[in-house]
């Protein structure tokens, strides 16, 4: 092997889809890949075949668009691949790849790809893992992603998950069925009337229960980006919630299976960090989504070290004056795109509107929801009803007594005066008494909320059409956090408090639900402004290095310029003369 293979096979030893080959393996697979070099703002190419040649990047970074748009733009870094969609599947979907600095690129011919594959086919497994991916990430939107982040992986529970969660509506099903059989043979026709309706019933309610099951099992994803790991968990109308942790601090990464587990090939993933714990459950093959998280979390460390040296080597050589102007536009920016941000439209503000409406009714009920960075927390569900119990039981017997007077009135036992009356009567309770007392109960549960921002954590309360106390802390002020789960119910629901030691001062998030949950998420909090308060002190240390060094550059030119100087006057030359250099 040349010196330039050997270099080749160190870094493809590197690449996830060859992680579980063996070194020698790898050496030959090095030999079949050539270099291609990308000088900034050079297309590789513009349009797609079926049959274009397989990437992987070495340095630098790709953009690669899917589309006409922008927002339709990825980007690779060092160590990720593309084009492999379409060599495995034939569907190109890549209308343009580029770079904005120089890159350098590992290129294997579309012959020897499929040759590579079909000697080695546990790389495929790894190729084939990122198309779906893609797809989830371009069908489902992650809202929450930051503009600079990319989505590397994202999986879901086994199917298996919804396989052993049809166990239920089978049993209905089959219990439909078994009273069908019974009642076909049964006398009269009030037997066989009720046995029909009881079973559609059955099917109904096992059908219904499906759909939801489904549904149920398609709302959690487990995500690996290039800034952290994600759990996003969805119970529809009900609950809605994104656990995370930053890469930077993961301790260790675990997996964990059951016996049908082992059998199916699903199971567990532990993710521990400083402030506890992620668990990614039942989805398929765990020790792929272990190594991944390893893989990104290396990956992050060697890339903060790059980033650190070329920020120091391009503050030190704009200090030094070697800094050449760049007329490239700025990455996210085209040509002859204006500054200036266009206005609403009259029909855009109308549906920000009515997505406001649709925002309020679609967190009528939720405990806990995140809009713009702020996570929201309700007192939950036993709170609610101990404040709308009551009235919700006199609404219902005031309706139950209005249908008791009209079949009194049918059967002809009261008169229709008396039954006007009364329906009147109760109709005007449910409408000005009971309703109203209804809503003020339920706003009164909902206006007390604890939220936690990127700064501060905020404790409401406010009472409808009455006081309002708010109080606030800045998150960097927070000395301690415990969380309790309280009684029998507590343990049963998971519900509890979570307590925060502000200096002297202590807040108390009663009644919410997950605790340990709304524990982390400060501890995120904590952490996110930790660490940016530790980009802006290494930025500061940088420019302070730079300084000195540039300090002292000039010192030597100076000095230089000064020895100079006294040596040419010895021998009597002339500032400006020919022979002064």
């Amino acid at each position: 092997m040349t010196d330039r293979q050997i270099d080749n096979k160190r870094y493809l030893m590197e690449v996830e889809i060859f992680n579980d080959l063996t070194e020698e393996q790898i050496a030959e697979i090095a030999t079949w890949f050539l270099e291609v070099k990308l000088e900034p703002w050079q297309p590789l190419f513009s349009e797609r075949d079926p049959e274009e040649d397989f990437y992987i990047i070495q340095s630098g970074r790709i953009f690669v668009y899917v589309g006409k748009e922008e927002e339709d733009r990825r980007v690779l870094s060092a160590g990720e691949y593309f084009t492999e969609t379409d060599l495995l599947f034939g569907h190109p979907d890549t209308a343009y790849i580029t770079s904005d600095q120089p890159t350098q690129l590992l290129m294997i011919e579309a012959r020897q790809f499929h040759n590579m594959v079909g000697k080695y086919p546990q790389i495929k497994p790894w190729l084939a893992r990122n198309p779906e991916s893609q797809w989830l990430v371009s069908s489902r939107n992650f809202e929450w992603v930051g503009e600079d982040e990319v989505v590397y992986y994202v999986a879901r529970k086994h199917i298996a998950m919804f396989v052993f969660g049809l166990t239920g509506p089978i049993i209905l099903s089959l219990l439909a069925i078994g009273i069908v059989f019974a009642v076909s043979s049964a006398n009269g026709s009030t037997i066989w009337t009720s046995g029909v309706v009881c079973s559609f019933v059955l099917v109904l309610a096992a059908v219904i229960w499906g759909i939801w099951d489904w549904v149920d099992w398609g709302n959690d994803y487990y995500i690996v980006t290039d800034q952290r790991v994600v759990w996003l968990e969805k119970v529809i109308f009900l609950y809605e919630s994104r656990d995370e942790a930053p890469l930077t601090t993961i301790l260790a990464v675990n997996t964990t299976s059951t016996f049908l587990g082992r059998i199916f090939n699903y199971g567990s993933v532990v993710v521990r960090t400083f402030t506890g714990e992620i668990t990614f459950r039942n989805l398929k093959d765990p020790k792929r989504m272990a190594a991944i998280i390893e893989e990104y979390r290396a990956r992050l460390v060697k890339g903060s070290e790059r980033r650190e040296k070329r920020e120091i080597n391009k503050l030190l050589r704009q200090r030094l004056g070697l800094e050449d102007e760049d007329d490239r536009p700025a990455e996210g920016t085209s040509e002859g795109e204006s500054d200036e941000k266009e206005s609403i439209p009259s029909e855009e503000v109308g549906q920000q509107k009515r997505s406001a409406v649709l925002d309020y009714l679609g967190t009528f009920f939720m405990m806990r929801f995140e809009e713009d960075d702020v996570i929201t927390y309700r007192k939950y569900w036993p709170t609610l009803f101990g404040k709308i119990w009551i009235p919700t039981v006199l609404i219902l017997a005031a309706m139950l007594s209005m249908v008791i007077l009209v079949s009194l009135y049918i059967s002809g036992v009261v008169s229709a005066q008396f039954t006007q009356l009364a329906l009147a009567v109760a109709l005007a309770m449910i409408v000005i008494v009971f309703v109203p007392w209804w809503i003020y109960r339920y706003v009164d549960w909902r206006n007390d909320i604890y939220q936690v921002t990127d700064r501060n954590i905020i404790d409401i309360e406010r009472t409808p059409l009455g006081t309002e106390v708010k109080k606030s802390a800045p998150v960097e002020n927070i000395l301690s956090l415990e969380h309790e789960r309280v009684g029998f119910l507590g343990y049963m629901l998971n519900y509890g408090f979570v307590t925060i030691n502000v200096g002297e001062t202590q807040f108390i998030f009663r009644n919410v639900h997950d605790p340990a949950r709304v524990q982390q998420d400060i501890f995120n909090r904590i952490y996110a402004l930790q660490r940016h308060k530790e980009q802006v002190e290494a930025a500061q240390r940088r420019q302070r290095f730079v300084d000195v060094i540039g300090v002292y550059h000039e010192s030597f030119e100076e000095d230089e310029d000064d020895y100079f100087d006294d040596y040419y006057d010895d021998f009597g030359v002339e500032l400006g003369s020919d022979d002064y250099p």
